[in-house]
């Protein structure tokens, strides 16, 4: 109802964006090479369909299809982010004409604010596809040649370790292995580390409120000294990525490795509050709840615990009611989640935030008008620009 009343604005996005951090941080965790207690892995099966690819939509069920299965999970993850990016290119240039052919600025405020909703959407969308498509872009490489592990039972071929019965040395996997660089290069690396430094660029010249309208959807969901928090984000998933879904490290290491950075957010989303404000206005008073910074700070604390497990069991200090509590926490940190989305209707937006989503709209540029060192008059006689703007200053003014 928020979406159809108020376009896609910021606190959804943000609020999405949360959700989806979440739950794929959850499925990470679970990732790591540990024999999980049945009952967190029953509670928690739903986690593969947040991947939003074939995992999500499970193509066999409906179709009978020839393709091995690493090729499906493949193209469903990384093709739907290229189209999406694709389309939003496509939208977002043509809503660039629209503005320029506005001729009241009522009508070009308005056609701004959508334009900024469309990319706020698109990366919105973007985000929550990044970990699946890293995941399987960095699956693509997990070779026998490429990691020299112990765990295939073939040593004469190069095996790949997800499926030991294919090889990387056939045509279709190298094709898919030169793809799968190139995306890697391109948009898991080169693009995180472009938007953190032009956000960067953007805070060191105070130009992050003035080119909000325009490039907004970058950092709009964080405070100030918080604006390169997204950035971070995916860096850190796709560390995530690395440590539990590829190279076959102990239980314990994974889990050391993944506690310690999901601590350190931890203890910046606590003491920094990273997140805008989103408090409620209740009997004409504003419930002093910032709901944004509560429930990252709650859905990080369910990534810790679960994180905690593969310690707790290779140390044989693991109990029933652990997991237990547990599945509690997380249930209630999504019911909080749903709460939120509930309530939107009832979030007041403070002074800090007013000042970033109602931002001074970019005039429309004029047409630079062609120098012209000289021109010639009717007689053929040769006159400098500058003389021509002398004699009509100079009529104007007898």
């Amino acid at each position: 109802m928020a979406t159809i009343v108020h376009g896609f604005t910021v606190s959804l996005a943000t609020k999405v964006k949360q959700l989806g951090h979440f739950l794929q941080f959850l499925l990470l965790s679970l990732k790591m090479r540990l024999d999980w207690p049945s009952l967190i892995a029953q509670s928690l099966v739903f986690l593969p369909s947040v991947d939003l690819n074939s995992h999500t939509f499970i193509p066999e069920c409906f179709f009978e299809l020839s393709i091995r299965q690493f090729y499906l999970h493949w193209t469903t993850a990384v093709v739907p982010v290229l189209v999406v990016a694709l389309l939003a290119h496509i939208l977002d240039k043509f809503m660039k004409r629209k503005i320029g052919r506005a001729r009241k600025e009522e009508e070009r405020k308005l056609r701004w604010r959508r334009r900024g909703q469309v990319r706020r959407c698109a990366m919105t969308v973007f985000v929550l596809m990044f970990s699946p498509a890293a995941a399987m872009i960095i699956r693509a490489f997990a070779c026998q040649y490429t990691l020299s592990t112990d765990v295939v039972l073939d040593h004469t071929d190069n095996i790949f370790l997800y499926d030991q019965q294919h090889t990387c040395s056939e045509m279709p996997f190298q094709i898919i292995q030169a793809l799968s660089l190139l995306y890697l290069v391109l948009v898991v690396i080169l693009l995180p580390l472009g938007l953190l430094f032009w956000i960067l660029r953007l805070r060191k010249f105070n130009l992050l409120k003035q080119n909000l309208a325009t490039q907004g959807w970058m950092y709009e969901s964080y405070r100030r000294r918080f604006c390169v928090l997204e950035p971070a984000v995916m860096m850190r998933k796709v560390l995530s990525v690395l440590l539990t879904d590829l190279y076959p490290l102990q239980p314990l290491a994974q889990a050391g490795v993944n506690l310690t950075f999901s601590g350190v957010y931890l203890f910046v989303v606590v003491l920094g509050r990273p997140y805008r404000p989103a408090k409620w206005r209740v009997c004409g008073k504003v419930l002093p709840l910032d709901l944004h910074n509560i429930f990252e700070a709650l859905a990080t604390l369910c990534v810790c615990c679960l994180q905690v497990v593969p310690i707790l069991k290779e140390t044989d200090l693991y109990h029933e009611y652990m997991g237990i509590s547990l599945v509690v926490v997380i249930s209630c940190t999504l019911l909080l989640w749903v709460i939120m989305l509930a309530g939107m209707s009832k979030e007041v937006q403070l002074e800090e935030e007013m000042d970033c989503t109602e931002p001074v709209v970019p005039k429309p540029k004029k047409k630079r008008e062609k120098f012209v060192f000289w021109h010639r008059n009717k007689v053929g006689e040769g006159v400098t620009a500058v003389e021509l703007t002398v004699r009509e200053r100079a009529l104007t003014t007898f």
